[in-house]
C-alpha cells in the first residue's frame, strides 16, 4: 500500500535531510570538495530560504573528480548513524548517482522498493562531468551514456512503479536488454563518465549525464558555474550554491521565482513504507 507524506512527517523528513546536509557538508570542507545545493534544494534556498514547503528531497551536485573522492572518503568518515550508499558499498544498488542514508529510518520509494539495500532517508549525490567542446564527441558521450544507462535502468527500476504508457515502454526496452548484464550496464556508464575527467576544467561545459531530459541540455551548465560558490541560507543553517545560480535555474526551470499550480504543489516521491 503506496504512503503519502503528512504535513508533520514531511517535516520530519526535511529535519532529517538537513542532518544529513550538514554532515555531507562538513566532510565537504575537511576535504575541500566544492559543491553546490541543485534542482529543488537550489530553488528552495533562492525562494524560500530553505525547503521548497511541500519538497522532500534534497540534491546536490558535485564535479567527478571531487565525487570519485568523496566515493573513497565518505563510507569511512561519515558517523555510524549514516550509510554512504553507492553501488560499492550496496551491491542491489544500481542507480549511477549516490545517496547519504540516515540509518534507523525508512524511506522506501516504489521504485526501489523490490531491491535488498538500505531505504533510509537521505539526499541525492549528483556527479557532473566534463563535455568536449566538440559537438560530436559531447552528443556521442552522451548518446553511449544513455543507451547503457537506458538498459540499466530498465531491468533495475521495479517494473511495478510505472504506469500506462512508460509501463508498456519499460516492458518493450526489458525484452530488448533481456541479455544484458546489469554489472556490465552499471560499468560501461561508469566507464564512459570517466572517459572526460581529464578534461575537467579546460572545456566550456559541463552536464548531468543522468539528468532526465532526453537530450541532457537541460542540465547542461557551464564550466564557470563549478568555479565559485558562496553560502546560501538553507533553513537554520548556511550551505554552498553556485554564484551561477540564476543562469542554471532559468534554464531548468525557466521563471522559478513564479510557485507552480496549486495542484502541482505536492511531494514527489511514490512511498511503500516509512518509518520515522
Amino acid at each position: 500500500m503506496k504512503h503519502f507524506l503528512t504535513e508533520e512527517e514531511r517535516k520530519k523528513v526535511q529535519d532529517y535531510e538537513i542532518v544529513i546536509l550538514e554532515q555531507f557538508d562538513k566532510l565537504c570542507k575537511a576535504h575541500n570538495l566544492k559543491y553546490t545545493v541543485a534542482a529543488g534544494t537550489m530553488i528552495g534556498a533562492v525562494r524560500h530560504k530553505g525547503f521548497i514547503p511541500w519538497d522532500d528531497d534534497i540534491d546536490v551536485y558535485i564535479l567527478r573528480k571531487d565525487f570519485n573522492k568523496l566515493r573513497r572518503i565518505a563510507p569511512k568518515e561519515l558517523p555510524n548513524n549514516m550509510f554512504y550508499q553507492s553501488h560499492h558499498t550496496d551491491p542491489d544498488y544500481y542507480y549511477l548517482f549516490d545517496k547519504i542514508r540516515l540509518n534507523g529510518t525508512i524511506f522506501k520509494e516504489t521504485f526501489l522498493s523490490n531491491h535488498n539495500i538500505n531505504h533510509g532517508v537521505f539526499i541525492d549525490i549528483f556527479p557532473i562531468d566534463a563535455i568536449s567542446d566538440n559537438t560530436f564527441k559531447s552528443n556521442w558521450q552522451y548518446f553511449r551514456y544513455r543507451f547503457y544507462r537506458l538498459g540499466l535502468m530498465a531491468k533495475y527500476v521495479n517494473l511495478e512503479a510505472r504506469k500506462g504508457k512508460k509501463k508498456k515502454v519499460v516492458k518493450i526496452l526489458q525484452k530488448l536488454y533481456s541479455g544484458a548484464d546489469l554489472n556490465k550496464l552499471y560499468d560501461k556508464c561508469e566507464y564512459i563518465a570517466n572517459e572526460s575527467i581529464t578534461l575537467e576544467g579546460a572545456t566550456k561545459f559541463v552536464r548531468n549525464l543522468n539528468s532526465l531530459g532526453s537530450d541532457g541540455k537541460k542540465e547542461t551548465y557551464s564550466t564557470t558555474s563549478f568555479k565559485n560558490f558562496h553560502l546560501t541560507k538553507f533553513e537554520e543553517d548556511h550551505f554552498q550554491i553556485s554564484d551561477n545560480f540564476d543562469e542554471m535555474l532559468t534554464k531548468l526551470y525557466g521563471d522559478y521565482l513564479q510557485l507552480p499550480p496549486k495542484e502541482e504543489q505536492k511531494t514527489r516521491h511514490d512511498l511503500e513504507e516509512l518509518k520515522l
